[in-house]
């Protein structure tokens, strides 16, 4: 969920874009923002992302998961996600079971499974335990592919709530029937930049403050409502019940509920959206420039 912090030559405007189009379906501005990064560098946290994004936002796609040094692998891994509806159980699941291994139980009258919970909490400190029972559970060859791509790529993670989420979806692949991942339609309309431009920029971390003081709220309060309702906002949602209670969870621990925290963005959206304007315009310029040598993959369909 929470990106990882930058390195001097990469971007964290255009890290930040990469999910926010990936989770929208706008796989141009995908294909933009991968161009970018790979040409700056970016390389090892692109092939991290790519990873975690799949697990993150539709885990049942973890299953076709085939991700090497080439740029085309992380590519086809990105339009899968890019191009589907999103199930996100796996990063509901793994964000709450990272807290509860941390110590947190206040989460335990909202969750769909407290056992589900601590299984996943128990994985993150033994994994390799986990891997080897798990795999006895599979009673599908695309539930073993996707606890064989979990155990995989696993170590790709940098952050322990990253691992939680791929362990959360080796574990949800025996539980129940695999949701079914349908392409999602298109998106209509431009692509909004300045969503990019939230808590994990610079940019995005000064109108935040800024505008919690004008529409009284404290900086706490925004950032979590800023990204439920908007950086998470996804092309297509299928139920996730996980997802939901990750969501009511974090949002009541700022003190918030569900219809409180819609009435807040409500006022603070466009007072966003106009502080950001410039700087949004100046990142749709940045990843621009790279797209004169694209190949326009986002017309293929990579599966």
């Amino acid at each position: 969920m929470f990106l990882k912090a930058p390195k001097a030559s990469t971007d964290q405007r255009v890290r930040s874009l990469l999910q926010k189009a990936a989770r929208r379906g706008y796989a141009q501005i995908v294909e933009l923002a991968l161009e970018r990064l790979d040409r700056s560098g970016d390389k090892s946290w692109l092939r991290s992302r790519a990873i975690v994004i799949t697990f993150e936002e539709s885990w049942p796609l973890a299953a076709y998961l085939s991700i090497d040094r080439d740029l085309s692998s992380k590519r086809v891994a990105l339009h899968h996600v890019t191009n589907s509806a999103k199930q996100k159980d796996a990063a509901g699941l793994g964000a709450l079971a990272y807290a509860y291994g941390e110590g947190d139980e206040s989460m335990l009258d909202c969750v769909p499974d407290r056992h589900i919970l601590r299984l996943v909490s128990e994985a993150l400190k033994r994994p390799h335990g986990f891997f080897g029972w798990v795999a006895g559970q599979s009673t599908t060859q695309r539930s073993t592919d996707i606890i064989l791509a979990a155990q995989r790529y696993l170590p790709a993670a940098t952050w322990q709530w990253d691992k939680s989420c791929i362990l959360a979806g080796a574990l949800l692949t025996t539980r129940g029937d695999m949701p079914t991942i349908e392409p999602a339609d298109p998106p209509s309309g431009e692509f909004p930049y300045w969503v990019a431009l939230d808590k994990h920029t610079p940019e995005g971390k000064i109108a935040l403050t800024e505008v919690a003081k004008e529409v009284k709220s404290s900086y706490r309060r925004l950032i979590w409502t800023s990204f439920y309702l908007e950086s998470a906002y996804v092309n297509r949602l299928l139920p996730s019940p996980w997802w939901d209670a990750e969501r009511t969870w974090r949002l009541r621990r700022a003190g918030l509920s569900i219809d409180g925290a819609e009435e807040l963005w409500s006022r603070a959206r466009p007072l966003m959206r106009q502080r950001l304007e410039r700087e949004a315009a100046s990142l749709k310029r940045f990843v621009e420039t790279a797209s004169s040598s694209l190949t326009p993959a986002w017309e293929m369909n990579d599966r």
